[in-house]
């Protein structure tokens, strides 16, 4: 049978269409930057400029706008603007009428978000659990799941794996020394492409938490067929 095609918008290197691609569906990403390691077809292009039709050609649509504007990072001394992308990217999706998820993280505007944590999905490495929370709205319901926050905490930000600090239950500065930092990442994010950057994986979302969201997905499209 055909599977449900997904259009993955700000794909970025592909770590959310991977959870997809898990849950059942084939997925195309667009992306204004090059994704050489993107899981799928590709199509470099402005999201903002796609045409209607074409995205109302998919059967669901996943967008991860750039989240510089909204993390806590944007009020440090010397940090760039960065424009919000979030309304007009819900405006393109809510005039196209697909089923749509909207990522980004705590604290961006996003209508009646649900919170994913890697300590919902068993995610972590070296005995250290993923405290990582994404936010996610969606243009149908989704189920609320609770986090099981542990310590210690590892943490994958800016490029750098971290031992978090001490009232994470880690070692302060000592992140993790004489460790293979890469393979820590990988394990911490369930992820076993050892192609991806370091940058690549501290940018992208645990493909545990979008093949959950797919699975969301393929009910809400179950659903809306059978009516």
């Amino acid at each position: 049978m055909t599977k449900p095609r997904l259009l993955d918008l700000y794909c970025g290197a592909g770590l959310a269409a991977q959870g997809y691609i898990d849950a059942g569906f084939d997925v195309t990403g667009i992306d204004i930057e090059p994704q050489p390691r993107f899981p799928g077809p590709f199509i470099q292009m402005d999201v903002l400029k796609l045409d209607l039709r074409f995205i109302r050609s998919f059967d669901a649509i996943h967008a991860s706008p750039p989240c510089q504007a909204h993390t806590a990072l944007r009020s440090a001394p010397g940090a760039k603007a960065h424009p919000s992308l979030i309304s007009p990217t819900r405006e393109l999706l809510r005039a196209a009428g697909v089923p749509y998820v909207i990522e980004n993280v705590p604290g961006a505007p996003l209508l009646e978000p649900v919170v994913l944590c890697g300590s919902m999905f068993g995610l972590g490495a070296d005995g250290h659990q993923l405290r990582r929370h994404r936010l996610f709205e969606a243009s149908f319901a989704l189920p609320k799941l609770r986090c099981a926050h542990r310590q210690p905490v590892i943490g994958i930000y800016g490029g750098h794996v971290r031992n978090r600090a001490a009232k994470h239950g880690g070692r302060g500065t000592a992140d993790f020394p004489g460790a293979n930092k890469k393979g820590l990442a990988l394990d911490a994010m369930g992820l076993t492409d050892r192609e991806l950057t370091m940058d690549e994986i501290s940018q992208g979302i645990p493909p545990a938490f979008t093949k959950w969201l797919g699975e969301q997905l393929l009910a809400h499209l179950a659903g809306r067929a059978a009516a």
